[in-house]
C-alpha cells in the first residue's frame, strides 16, 4: 500500500477517490474504462466481499476522523450532528458523516410529513383535511366534519396508519420515547410510547398545515366540549370546534329529514319522538329591574328509532276508524281484571322468592312474556335542538311539538294519513294527550299518539308504596318500614309522598327479601336459616330445585295472594281448618294496643295518622301489612327485573295490576294514564300498531344482553347532562349555543368521552356509585323479623299502622263509578271521528282483513275466569270487591296526582284545574296549600271532570 500511494499519480487519497467514484451526468461521455465502471459499479451495489457497510463503519469510526484536542480545528468536535453548520465547511471525516446525515434525514421526514398533510387518493374511511364548516366558495374537495369521521377512531388504528405513511418519523419518535431493555423496546402499560408518538406528529402535521385538522386537531377541540372543560381549557379551541359542532348538528339534521321523507314516502314511521322539560334555577345577585333570580324552563326531545313495525301499523285513518268505533265503553272492571295474567304472576313471583338459584329462568318460557330478541340492533338515539318552550302547558307544549316536528321532517299536510308517536312523562303525556283531544277540530294535533312511559311509571309507583307502607316516623309496628328502617339504621324519607328513587328503591329491595327470607325460616320450622341449609349441606340433604320452586309456589299464595290478604283480617280465615294454606300461628298476643300513641291518632300534616282497630277486631293487622308489602313491592321488583331484559310483556301486565293499585292511592292521574294506555292497545290500535308501541316502549343502548332502558330514563340522563351545563354557561335554554351546538350533540358527548378512554386503552369508568354491602342491615331486619314473630299469625294484634290493601281498593273504587266516569269522558273524540266519517261517507268495510271490530284485537288467552280456575294466588274481582274491612284506613282526602305531577326532574308541577296549566311548586306554594286545605275527599274527583274532555 506504501508502494501504491507513493507511486499513484494522485496528489491525494481524495482525489482518487473522487475519481473512482466519478457520476457522470446523463447526457455526458463517459471518461471511465470497462473495467474502472464495472469495479465500482459491483461495489456499489455490494456485490463485493467487501461492501460500502464495512467502509463507511471504518471511516466513521477511525481515531483520525475527529479532531484532536491539539488540532487547529478542535471547534469542529462541537459539530457533531449539528443543525446550523454547512456539512461542506467541516474538514472532519466523523463531523461531516454526521452532519451530512442529519441533513438527509431530516430532508426525508420533513418530505414524508409533507405527503401525511394531503388527501390520500387509496384511503377512503378516512379524511385529513376536515373544514368545520363551508360556504361552498372554498377548497371544494374539503371534506366538512360529521360525527361519522370520528365514529372509529383509536390510537392503534392511527399509529399503525403513521407507520404505514411516517416510517422514519416512527423510527426516530420511537427512538426518543420507548425505553428498552436488553437493547429491545416495549411498551409501558402506562402511557405507551405508541400513544405519545401519535400526538407528536399529529401535532407536527398541524403545524405544516393548518388544514389538516383530521388525525388530532379537529377531535380534540371537541373534547373538551363533550368534557364540559373549563371556559379557560376550550377557548383555545372555542371558535374552530363551536363551528364545528354546528357543522354536525346540521348535517344530522339533513340526514334525518332524508331518512323521514324516505319513510313516510314508503308510507311507514320509523321514529318516536321522547320529550321532557329542562330547568335550571337562574340566580341573579345584583338585582335590579328586570333582573331577578328565576326558573328557566325549556324542552328537550330526542328521536328515537323504532324496530320491528309493521307495514301500515301507523296508518292515520285506521286508527281513527277505531277510535270512532268507541269500543272502549265496553270495558268492565271484570274484563280489566280478567285480562291480566294472575297465573304469570304466581309463577314469576315465585322465581322472585327464589332467584338466587335461578336468575337464567326469566329469560325462558313461560315466564318470559314477550322478550325482545338477542339480535335486536341498538337504538338509536338523535337528541333535538332545545327550545325554551313551557311544556307544562298547552299552547308551550304545542309549539314545542310543532318545533321538533319540524327538525325531523315531519309534514303532515303533505302526508296525512301516517301517526307520530310523541312520547314523555307523566305531565308531558297530559298535555299531549289534552292537545290530541283540543286540537282535533283544526287537526293539528289528530295524528298524533302518546303513552306514559315507564320510569316515571315505576317512580310514582315507588311513591304510593313508601306513602303506603312507612306509617309513622315512631311506629313500633315490625311491618311497617319506619320501624324496619331504624332498626337497620336506614334513613327515612322526609316525605315519604315524594321520595329519593334510587335510596328508597335500595331500601326497600333489603326490608322486601328480609320480609322474604323469615318467610323461608318459617316455612322450614327453623330458628337460623344460614345454620340450617349449612347442616343440610354436610348431610348432602340439600333440596334440589323443583323442590324450592314448588315451596316458593306455596309461600307466595300464603304471603302474597289477594286471598291470604283477606284471611288475615279474621281468625278463622287465616288458621281455620278449611284454608288449604294456613298460616302458622305465634304466641297471643298480649300487647298494649294503642293506648301509648292515642295523642298522634289525628296525625300531622307530614306524617300518617296513628290507626286505632274497632272494637272485636280478631285479625292480625302486622301480618296483613307484611302481606300486602310483600305483594304490592313484588310487583314493582318484576318490572324493575323485567326492563333490563327487554321483557315489554312482563312490564305490560304488570301495568294492567298498577291500574287497579293506582285507583286504590291517591295518584289518581296515573289511574286514567294507564286506562287510556289500556284502551288504546286494546280497543283502538290495530295489531301492527299494539306490536310496534309494545316493542318499542324500551330502548337498548347497547348489543350486550340486559341493556334495556325505560326511553324517558334516557332522556333524563340527557336532561341532566344538558341542565349541568346550563349551570357552568348559563343563557336561555333557546340560545344558539344550546340549540345548534349542544344539545342535538349531547348523545355524542357522553359515548365520545369513553370512546377517547378507550382509544387511549383506559378502563371504562363506571358511572354508578359503589354501594356498600348490607349483611349487617340484613341480619338485624331477620332479627326483628323473627323476634316479632311478624310472619306467624298473632290474633289481635295491631301497632298502630295499617297499610292499606290498594289493589281491593282499586276494584272497588273502579266499580263504583270511577271506571264508568273515565268512559264517559274519554269517548268524545270517538265521537269526533264518527262524525267525520259521516261526512266523509267512508265506513270501513267489517269484512275487510284489518277492519276495525268491536271485540277488541288484542285480548288475551288468559281472559276468562275458568283460565285460572286452578290458580291459588288470586281471590275472583266479586270478592275482592266485596270484601271491605271494617279497620282499614280511609283516604286522606289529598290526590297527589291531582295535586302534583312529576314533570321529569326533581321539581314539582302543580295543576291548576280551571286553566289546564302546570305551575312550580315553588311559585305557587302558598296557593296550593290553601286549595288543598279546602279540598274536599270524594271518590269522584270532580277537580278532575275536565280531563281529556273535549271542546267539539
Amino acid at each position: 500500500m506504501d508502494s501504491f500511494l507513493k507511486d499513484s499519480p494522485f496528489d491525494s487519497i481524495g482525489d482518487m477517490l473522487a475519481i473512482l467514484f466519478h457520476n457522470r451526468a446523463r447526457d455526458q461521455p463517459d471518461p471511465r474504462g470497462s473495467t474502472h465502471a464495472h469495479s465500482v459499479a459491483l461495489f456499489l451495489r455490494g456485490r463485493t466481499n467487501v461492501k460500502m457497510s464495512d467502509i463507511l463503519p471504518l471511516i466513521y469510526r477511525h481515531r483520525c476522523s475527529f479532531p484532536a484536542k491539539d488540532s487547529p480545528r478542535v471547534d469542529e468536535r462541537g459539530c457533531m450532528f449539528s443543525t446550523t453548520t454547512e456539512p461542506d465547511s467541516l474538514h472532519h471525516a466523523r463531523p461531516f458523516l454526521s452532519t451530512w446525515a442529519t441533513r438527509l434525514v431530516a430532508a426525508e421526514a420533513r418530505k414524508q410529513i409533507g405527503f401525511a398533510t394531503v388527501e390520500d387518493p387509496d384511503d377512503d374511511e378516512s379524511h385529513v383535511r376536515l373544514r368545520a364548516s363551508s360556504n361552498g366558495s372554498g377548497y371544494t374537495t374539503a371534506h366538512v366534519v360529521t360525527w361519522n369521521d370520528f365514529a372509529n377512531f383509536s390510537v392503534e388504528a392511527l399509529a399503525e396508519k403513521f407507520l404505514a405513511k411516517l416510517s422514519l418519523p416512527m423510527f426516530l419518535t420511537q427512538f426518543m420515547a420507548a425505553p428498552k431493555v436488553d437493547g429491545d423496546f416495549f411498551v409501558r402499560k402506562r402511557r405507551p410510547h405508541p400513544m405519545i408518538q401519535v400526538a407528536a406528529l399529529g401535532s407536527f402535521i398541524l403545524s405544516r398545515n393548518p388544514y389538516a385538522t383530521g388525525y388530532f386537531a379537529m377531535l380534540f377541540g371537541i373534547w373538551p366540549f363533550a368534557c364540559k372543560s373549563h371556559v379557560d381549557i376550550k377557548r383555545i379551541y372555542y371558535q374552530t370546534a363551536r363551528t364545528a359542532l354546528i357543522s354536525m348538528t346540521d348535517a344530522d339534521t339533513a340526514e334525518m329529514r332524508a331518512e323521514t321523507e324516505a319513510a313516510n314516502i314508503r308510507g311507514e314511521v320509523e321514529h318516536a319522538t321522547i320529550l321532557d322539560n329542562v330547568q335550571e334555577y337562574d340566580y341573579v345577585y345584583e338585582q335590579g329591574i328586570g333582573r331577578h333570580s328565576r326558573m328557566k324552563v325549556g324542552t328537550a326531545a330526542t328521536k328515537i328509532s323504532l324496530h320491528g313495525c309493521a307495514p301500515g301499523a301507523f296508518s292515520a285513518s285506521d286508527y281513527h276508524a277505531r277510535v270512532a268505533l268507541k269500543d272502549r265503553r265496553n270495558l268492565t272492571v271484570h274484563s280489566l281484571f280478567d285480562d291480566i295474567d294472575w297465573d304469570h304472576q304466581d309463577q314469576v313471583q315465585r322465581l322472585h322468592w327464589a332467584r338466587v338459584l335461578i336468575i337464567s329462568r326469566f329469560r325462558t318460557s313461560p315466564i318470559a312474556k314477550r322478550r325482545m330478541p338477542d339480535d335486536r340492533p341498538r337504538t338509536k338515539f338523535q337528541p333535538l335542538m332545545l327550545n325554551s318552550e313551557c311544556e307544562t302547558e298547552a299552547h308551550g307544549m304545542k309549539r314545542a311539538i310543532e318545533d321538533f316536528e319540524h327538525q325531523i321532517g315531519v309534514d303532515a299536510e303533505k302526508y296525512p294519513d301516517l301517526l307520530h308517536w310523541v312520547r314523555g312523562d307523566g305531565a308531558s303525556y297530559y298535555q299531549i294527550l289534552r292537545l290530541s283531544r283540543y286540537c282535533a277540530v283544526p287537526g293539528d294535533f289528530r295524528n298524533k299518539i302518546t303513552t306514559p312511559e315507564v320510569w316515571h311509571t315505576g317512580a310514582t309507583n315507588l311513591n304510593c308504596l313508601a306513602e303506603n307502607h312507612y306509617g309513622p316516623a315512631t311506629s313500633s309496628d315490625p311491618s311497617s318500614l319506619s320501624k324496619a328502617s331504624g332498626c337497620a339504621g336506614l334513613k327515612r324519607p322526609s316525605n315519604v309522598k315524594k321520595c329519593d328513587y334510587y335510596p328508597t328503591v335500595r331500601n326497600l329491595t333489603l326490608i322486601w327479601e328480609a320480609h322474604v327470607l323469615d318467610c323461608w325460616r318459617v316455612f322450614f320450622d327453623t330458628d337460623d336459616l344460614e345454620k340450617y341449609f349449612q347442616d343440610l349441606k354436610n348431610r348432602n340433604q340439600l333440596p334440589d330445585l323443583e323442590y324450592i320452586l314448588d315451596s316458593a309456589s306455596t309461600l307466595v299464595d300464603r304471603y302474597t295472594s289477594q286471598a291470604a290478604i283477606q284471611n288475615s283480617m279474621r281468625t278463622v280465615d287465616s288458621v281455620g281448618t278449611h284454608n288449604p294454606n294456613p298460616i302458622s300461628i305465634g304466641s297471643p298476643w298480649n300487647g298494649p294496643g294503642n293506648s301509648g300513641v292515642r295523642n298522634q291518632a289525628q296525625g300531622t300534616p307530614d306524617q300518617p295518622k296513628v290507626h286505632e282497630e274497632k272494637p272485636g277486631f280478631t285479625g292480625d293487622r302486622v301480618l296483613r301489612n307484611s302481606q300486602i308489602f310483600l305483594a304490592e313491592f313484588g310487583w314493582w321488583l318484576e318490572m324493575a327485573w323485567a326492563v333490563p331484559e327487554g321483557d315489554i310483556g312482563r312490564v305490560w301486565e304488570i301495568f294492567k295490576i298498577w291500574i287497579f293499585v293506582f285507583a286504590g292511592s291517591s295518584h289518581q292521574n296515573y289511574v286514567k294514564y294507564l286506562l287510556e294506555m289500556y284502551c288504546l292497545l286494546r280497543y283502538e290500535a290495530s295489531t301492527g300498531l299494539h306490536d310496534a308501541i309494545l316493542d318499542n316502549l324500551l330502548v337498548k343502548v347497547k348489543d350486550e344482553l340486559g341493556n334495556y332502558i325505560p326511553g324517558d330514563l334516557q332522556q333524563e340522563h340527557y336532561n341532566l347532562w344538558l341542565q349541568d351545563m346550563s349551570r357552568r354557561h348559563g343563557g336561555e335554554f333557546d340560545d344558539p349555543f344550546f340549540r345548534k351546538t349542544i344539545s342535538p350533540n349531547v348523545e355524542h358527548f357522553l359515548r365520545f368521552k369513553e370512546e377517547i378512554e378507550s382509544a387511549f386503552n383506559l378502563r371504562r369508568r363506571s358511572k354508578i356509585h359503589t354501594a356498600p354491602h348490607q349483611r349487617a342491615e340484613m341480619q338485624l331486619l331477620l332479627r326483628l323479623f323473627k323476634e316479632e314473630e311478624v310472619h306467624l299469625f298473632r290474633a289481635g294484634r295491631s301497632m298502630g299502622h295499617a297499610a292499606v290493601n290498594q289493589l281491593a281498593r282499586g276494584c272497588r273504587k273502579l266499580e263504583g263509578g270511577k271506571l264508568a266516569a273515565f268512559i264517559k269522558e274519554t269517548t268524545s273524540l270517538g265521537e269526533f271521528f264518527q262524525e267525520m266519517e259521516r261526512h266523509h261517507a267512508h265506513t270501513p268495510d267489517p269484512t275487510e282483513p284489518n277492519a276495525p271490530n268491536s271485540t277488541g284485537e288484542h285480548s288475551s288467552s288468559h281472559s276468562t275466569t275458568s283460565s285460572r280456575a286452578s290458580n291459588r294466588s288470586i281471590a275472583s274481582v266479586e270478592s275482592i270487591i266485596n270484601e271491605v274491612d271494617p279497620n282499614e284506613p280511609e283516604n286522606d282526602g289529598v290526590d297527589m296526582s291531582d295535586a302534583t305531577l312529576f314533570s321529569g326532574s326533581q321539581a314539582v308541577m302543580y295543576v291548576d284545574e280551571e286553566f289546564g296549566l302546570q305551575h312550580d311548586e315553588d311559585d305557587e306554594e302558598e296557593e296550593i296549600q290553601e286549595e288543598s286545605v279546602e279540598q274536599e275527599d270524594d271518590d269522584d274527583d270532580e277537580g278532575d271532570a275536565d280531563f281529556l274532555e273535549t271542546d267539539v
